[in-house]
């Protein structure tokens, strides 16, 4: 048998059936109950006043009880409002009354009872009630008026329609307006005075804050500031130390922190910058502790339902986004006393500056504890321009801290960011710009870029892919899947936090690219300023970056530079090593003539001396360096020359120098025979005599010269100058040896030890002459003189 459905109701009949059923149980009221309820709700309707002929009797009874003062009143209070006594009842309820006059009955001090038969009691009451109506009147007055904005106008069939709105003053328009400040001083005024009237002024134990006359100490306020910056510390220590046990939940103790570093406090007054410094570095360190490595991206979830944790943590990060932001506003604003505008030539307070070093301080700080986090970008614009502050201090500190993220950045992206700031200071400030400015590039980590081989790659895998498309055709499936697959290994990549090899390279072939953008604008449009120096230390370090094709022009602009007599001696030896760098590297593929570059580096080694240009020494070490680097490729009779002039050059330098001279006089004995015979001399070989004041290293016949500077160098005062003299066993280059025994520090390497103790027994004087006719003379005359005659009796003492 077949089931039987279910019968079929209709909406209608069920929306009755369920009205039905909420009515028999109670739980829904007819409409016919409404109309009562909204009659019981309503309020009472105000009695109309009407006024008869009986009001108007009793106005005379009335009048004869009012005094005259009290009539005039009463007339211009009805002239200006005629309904002043439309709403007085005929008859007060007297069960009724004010809580409000309850509470001013019950603070009135008992008064005596009136005497009987006097009229003092309605006397004082009239005069209570005329000084309330006074008291009313006078606020009125001083009541401020309404201001109205005039609004757009709203055009309809009879015409235009002007609009006004009512609104209320702003806190600028407040400062502003001076009206209100003088009223609100009057009241200050009015109200000391009834303090003092009344007797409510304060004792003299009570007031010890401020001495008579209003004269405060100098001691005293050492101790009031002493006392609140006591305070100050413990409450920002509670606070911070607070926040760190339980960040989620303690966070908005960041703002009284954030509040003590303003200028000024509420209440007007200056807030000490003992105080603001705490502070800043307070929550630097709170900062510090908090903030996380990774980027916070956050999505609008207004309409999404998620999770309570979800939730909490979604809410947490962005109230610390938000306190982030304004700590970094606050930092940025003490930062500018150091950057002041162009034209201002006010001396800047140091208290001011102190603050904003320690400002620009927890800015970098925060730079290279967290490069990867939020407005990262921000703190680089901010700290880059101070590179090229005139403040030496801040100056330092911006450097530092781009060395020490060039050095620590693994990612490359704001590396990428400072570097291309820096671009853009050396286009807007040009030869204005200090050389301190760029030294922090040398510090960049791009050895391991090599930009010919990543245009080759680039060009094979074009030729790969163009020969693909010919061989192979694919088809949409096989390309929709290669694509899917792509995807996958991206996001697989992603999942294992590997950094992506190539997105790094590729972030470092741009700071290359910028860098040396820098450094070739700075060749064509500057050439003479101080900033050939910076531009040329960098391209001596970063030659092996360098593009083959660029090579060529480069050569000749430097050697146009050396030629230059307008160039200083510094900047022409940087300008040898830069080309002697180039050479090394890959001198095999340019067709360059090291001739000239090797004659002005022969001549410019003997301005180098151990006073104002030993740091120059420094340049021309490793510029000789270079050239042992290709002994192969230059000539005997040069490398004979170079060999001559580092002996000569040991003499007049420093003990570091000299060190560093004779490694590198070592090394080229290894690498040449020639250098070698010029420690043990041959007589019969070479013709010529050695001429050192011609500059040509290659036409001096330094092969017939005799290294006799090595003579003096076996008493010099250094140990281990007197060692390496014979031999150097050092497996340092000289540049490190160069550095590491430097003495400018005041440290002496190797140290000197202590003089041994010596346990010889004393031997006693010995009398010496110095000339012997007076020795004779001295025997004759002993000789002659009898002794035995003399008589050495000592006088008796007195008793």
């Amino acid at each position: 048998m077949a089931k039987k459905g279910k019968i079929k109701v209709s909406k209608v009949k069920r929306n009755n059936q369920t009205t039905n059923r909420m009515k028999k149980q109670g739980m829904m009221k007819l409409q016919r109950h409404r109309a009562k309820l909204q009659k019981q709700n309503q309020p009472p309707p105000k009695p109309e006043i009407e006024y008869s002929s009986e009001s108007e009797e009793s106005a005379d009874e009335w009048g004869d009880m009012l005094d005259d003062e009290e009539k005039t009143y009463i007339m211009k209070r009805l002239a200006k409002n005629p309904r002043f006594l439309a709403d007085v009842p005929e008859k007060e309820d007297e069960n009724k009354s004010n809580r409000k006059r309850r509470k001013i009955d019950k603070e009135k001090v008992p008064k005596k009872r009136p005497q009987v038969g006097s009229d003092s009691g309605a006397e004082s009451e009239s005069a209570s009630e005329s000084d309330f109506e006074e008291k009313y009147e006078q606020e009125m007055a001083e009541r401020p008026a309404k201001r109205m904005r005039a609004l757009l106008p709203i055009k309809t069939k009879q015409g235009l329609m002007e609009r006004t709105e009512e609104y209320a003053d702003t806190e600028s328009e407040r400062e502003d307006d001076p009206e209100p400040q003088k009223e609100v001083q009057t009241k200050e005024e009015e109200s000391q005075g009834s303090d003092s009237d009344s007797g409510m002024e304060g004792t003299g134990e009570e007031d010890t804050g401020t001495p008579e006359g209003g004269v405060v100490s100098t001691v005293e306020l050492m101790a009031a500031r002493r006392d609140r910056l006591n305070h100050e510390k413990l409450r920002i220590g509670a606070l911070c130390s607070s926040l760190l046990e339980e960040p989620e939940k303690k966070l908005k103790n960041l703002y009284p922190i954030l509040y003590l570093m303003e200028e000024r406090l509420k209440d007007e007054t200056l807030n000490l910058h003992s105080v603001r410094k705490i502070a800043t570095l307070s929550a630097y360190e709170v900062f510090k502790d908090i903030l996380p490595e990774y980027q916070i991206r956050h999505q609008d979830y207004s309409n999404i339902k998620l999770k309570k944790d979800t939730l909490s943590l979604y809410k947490y990060e962005k109230e610390l986004l938000e306190f982030y932001k304004r700590y970094l506003q606050r930092l940025e604003k003490a930062c500018t006393v150091l950057r002041p505008k162009k034209g201002d030539t006010r001396k800047p307070d140091p208290a001011a500056v102190s603050l904003a070093l320690v400002s620009l301080r927890c800015l970098c700080g925060l730079l290279v504890a967290r490069p990867q986090f939020n407005y990262a970008t921000n703190i680089a614009q901010t700290t880059v321009p101070f590179l090229d502050c005139g403040n030496a201090d801040a100056a330092d500190i911006a450097t530092e801290c781009a060395q020490t993220v060039f050095q620590e950045d693994t990612k490359g992206e704001i590396t990428l960011t400072i570097v291309r700031l820096i671009n853009q200071l050396v286009k807007r400030r040009g030869e204005r710009l200090k050389p301190t400015a760029l030294r922090c590039l040398l510090s960049l980590k791009i050895r391991d870029v090599d930009l010919d081989a990543e245009a080759d790659v680039k060009h094979k895998k074009k030729m790969e892919e163009k020969h693909k498309k010919r061989i192979v055709n694919l088809s949409k499936k096989e390309k929709k899947r290669a694509k899917k697959l792509k995807e996958v290994e991206r996001e697989l990549l992603e999942t294992e936090a590997q950094e992506s090899e190539v997105s790094r390279r590729k972030q470092l072939t741009e700071v290359t690219k910028t860098v040396f953008h820098i450094y070739f604008r700075l060749l064509k449009t500057a050439p003479r300023s101080k900033l050939l120096c910076a531009a040329l230390d960098g391209l001596a370090k970063f030659t092996h970056v360098i593009n083959l094709e660029y090579y060529s022009d480069l050569v000749a602009i430097l050697a146009r530079l050396t030629q230059d007599e307008l160039i200083g001696s510094r900047e022409r030896l940087l300008c040898v090593r830069c080309v002697l760098a180039i050479l090394a590297g890959s001198g095999d593929a340019i067709n360059v003539d090291p001739g000239r570059f090797h004659t002005a580096l022969y001549a410019a080694m003997l301005t180098v001396h151990a006073g104002k240009t030993h740091d120059d020494a420094k340049i021309v070490l490793e510029s000789v360096a270079q050239i042992c680097a290709r002994a192969r490729r230059v000539s005997a009779d040069e490398l004979a020359a170079f060999a001559k002039r580092l002996a000569t050059l040991a003499l007049q330098l420093q003990h570091n120098g000299a060190l560093a001279c004779l490694t590198l006089l070592h090394q080229l004995a290894q690498q040449s025979k020639a250098v070698e015979s010029l420690f043990e001399p041959d007589p019969e070989s070479g013709a010529g005599h050695f001429d050192p004041t011609l500059e040509s290293p290659a036409h001096c016949y330094a092969r017939t010269a005799v290294l006799t500077e090595l003579c003096a160098l076996h008493h010099h005062y250094h140990p281990a100058v007197r060692q390496a003299v014979t031999k150097s066993d050092s497996k340092l280059s000289a540049v490190h040896i160069f550095e590491q025994y430097d003495g400018s520090q005041m440290a002496f390497k190797p140290s000197i030890p202590p003089p041994k103790p010596t346990n010889k027994a004393k031997v006693p004087p010995t009398h010496v002459w110095a000339q012997h006719d007076f020795k004779q003379l001295c025997e004759d005359v002993e000789n002659k003189v009898n002794l035995s005659e003399v008589d050495f009796a000592l006088p008796k003492k007195k008793r």
